[in-house]
């Protein structure tokens, strides 16, 4: 019997991004895989749609993010400042996932952007702003 691969995930190089509401204006943005500049549109996309459909708070799910590159960290930087104008919120969940903390540390973006262990600790957030 062979193992599914595309139970383990995207393919090396891609990313999936999954949009679930999680709450009255909160929505979790899940994302798997490689955010480097060829997976960053679908980051975008799935932000934009989290937004366009009502959410005030996005959670950003990283704990599925095998590459955090540089276009990356700028697509996340780039959406915490367009949600600001828009008076909404960026949550980042990055658990303890090493290809996630180490460039944000290495880069000050943990010190910049609001990191969270776990979307449960996120969302708790989320409700204690809303």
């Amino acid at each position: 019997m062979h193992a599914d691969p595309a139970a383990d995930g995207p393919a090396p190089g891609t990313v999936d991004v999954a949009v679930r509401p999680a709450g009255p204006g909160v929505h979790v943005v899940a994302v798997v895989g490689d955010v480097d500049a060829a997976g960053v549109g679908a980051v975008r996309a799935g932000v934009d749609e989290a937004v366009g459909t009502g959410a005030r708070t996005v959670v950003l799910d990283l704990t599925g993010v095998v590459l955090l590159a540089s276009a990356g960290m700028t697509l996340l930087l780039e959406v915490d400042q367009d949600l600001r104008g828009r008076g909404c919120a960026l949550l980042l969940v990055a658990g303890s996932v090493r290809s996630v903390r180490r460039p944000l540390a290495i880069t000050g973006l943990d010190r910049v952007l609001t990191l969270h262990d776990d979307v449960p600790g996120a969302l708790e957030a989320a409700s204690d702003h809303g």
